[in-house]
């Protein structure tokens, strides 16, 4: 014998869509975890320090001229 499909809903019978706001909060989670942390853009906005003073110290030691 053949068995029935039993249907339980109708088929427009679906859950309502989420609201704008519940969108909106998805899309700013989103946006906060793919951009760079607090910690990042501290050190980012450090100054740079101008010229190249610690390279040359380790030049120097590893050509072997001491102090």
């Amino acid at each position: 014998m053949r068995e029935e499909v039993l249907m339980t809903r109708h088929i427009i019978d679906h859950r309502k869509p989420q609201g704008q706001a519940s969108r909106a909060k998805a899309f700013l989670k989103i946006e906060r975890e793919e951009r760079p942390s607090d910690a990042t853009r501290r050190l980012q906005r450090e100054p740079r320090k101008q010229g190249a003073g610690r390279l040359r110290q380790f030049l120097r030691i590893e050509k072997g001229q001491e102090a």
